[in-house]
């Protein structure tokens, strides 16, 4: 999502829907891009026209950002559309992990074949489960980035709740384009409420798509270019569940004999499968930028139809109106996971300024150590502090980097 600066990058050649390749992380600096996008054959529809032409004539002049002149503004669009377009309704995926369910299963086939206990046995059992409680403990911190030149403005914003003694929620939103800002800290604000008041029947689909409604009709800023990511994780007595759109990740460690990783979340990116097929369906194309001979550069984008805007570099977000208007999904996915006592260790949340160059199973090992000391505080600072250095090595400039540490602690 974070561009390398001191390149000036023009995208060329025909935008294709193959999936593209991985952004090369030591690529020259300073290489010069030749604006030379050709029409696209597919002829843009009378409708996509009318949401063109709908654009403010102060924008719909604007042109790909020259990153030389302009660094702050990496990644920012160049025209509006038909905010008022709603995108066709859609189901949420529900991913079940399916290990926990058959253990769930069996045990309760075991319960089933055993003969009714006395009120002792069940006393005992109650005091049993009484001792194998879990403790939650927890903390976020955030950084902001460095455009190359200054610090940039932080459009990240978490969130941490204790909802009550068996429910907590935690948040992360990585905000992008000119009004990111705004958008995040507004998306941050009604995700509160909403997990305030109806976190035991949590619906992720509606409140996401409520959210994204009420953006559209506020008059504070704008974001037909402007959106954000949200991974919303519940964690409740017996299980976790994470929503999420776009590409801010959660990841859940356990330990039996070895270290394993389970992803809470899966990055919302255009040239996956799903996510391509919805897009073009919509009149979005998926491609990159490329270089002068025409070999990729970068993440992939979403393209309208022939035009140089706006190339998201996710497939799901709230805001982004012109992007949502040629496929790009506010609807989020859900996954849940059965907690399993004493291994489930910990959980990392985090925008994408940590996952761009260290991986889960690097953040799992960096973790591991303060959950032994049962210190988040410290897992939190280590994983900001590794992630800067990794930016340093890769990148002029350095994203935003927000992380949430949540331990579990067994047996006190």
């Amino acid at each position: 999502m974070f561009t390398k600066f001191g390149q000036q990058l023009k995208p060329i050649g025909n935008r294709s829907s193959s999936e593209t390749k991985k952004e090369q992380a030591n690529q020259k600096q300073n290489f010069q891009i030749t604006q030379k996008r050709q029409k696209s054959e597919s002829k843009v529809s009378e409708e996509q026209k009318s949401l063109f032409q709908s654009i403010s004539t102060q924008r719909g002049n604007v042109r790909l950002p020259d990153l030389n002149k302009s660094q702050k503004q990496i990644e920012k669009s160049i025209s509006g559309g038909d905010i008022t377009k709603k995108p066709p309704l859609m189901k949420s995926r529900i991913i079940i992990d399916t290990k926990q369910k058959q253990q769930q299963q069996q045990q309760q086939s075991l319960t089933q074949s055993m003969t009714i206990k006395n009120k002792n046995d069940e006393s005992i059992q109650h005091s049993q489960q009484q001792k194998e409680k879990v403790k939650v403990s927890y903390f976020s911190q955030s950084r902001p980035g460095y455009d190359g030149i200054s610090e940039k403005t932080n459009q990240d914003r978490e969130l941490c709740l204790q909802l009550d003694e068996n429910n907590y929620a935690f948040v992360v939103m990585d905000g992008h384009g000119m009004e990111g800002e705004q958008v995040s800290g507004f998306v941050k604000e009604q995700l509160k409420l909403n997990l305030n008041k109806f976190y035991k029947l949590f619906d992720f689909q509606k409140i996401f798509l409520d959210i994204h409604q009420k953006m559209k009709l506020q008059t504070a800023f704008e974001c037909q270019f402007s959106g954000t990511t949200a991974t919303v994780l519940l964690l409740k007595e017996n299980n976790i569940q994470c929503g999420w759109v776009g590409d801010s990740r959660a990841i859940l460690v356990r330990k039996h004999q070895d270290l394993s990783v389970i992803e809470l979340s899966v990055d919302h990116k255009p040239h996956l499968e799903g996510e391509r097929k919805r897009i073009e369906q919509h009149g979005g194309v998926v491609d990159t930028y490329h270089l002068p001979g025409g070999a990729p550069i970068g993440p992939s984008r979403v393209w309208a139809k022939g035009a140089q805007f706006p190339g998201l570099a996710m497939s799901r977000s709230l805001g982004d109106l012109v992007a949502a208007s040629i496929g790009v999904s506010q609807i989020p996915e859900l996954k849940i996971v059965d907690m399993v006592n004493k291994e489930d260790l910990f959980i990392v949340l985090g925008s994408d300024g940590i996952w761009e160059f260290l991986n889960n199973k690097t953040i799992a090992e960096l973790v591991y150590p303060f959950y032994m000391k049962n210190d988040p505080q410290g897992a939190c600072q280590k994983i900001i502090q590794e992630a800067v250095a990794a930016w340093k090595m890769h990148s002029q400039g350095i994203d935003d980097i927000t992380a949430i540490v949540i331990f579990f602690q067994y047996g006190l």
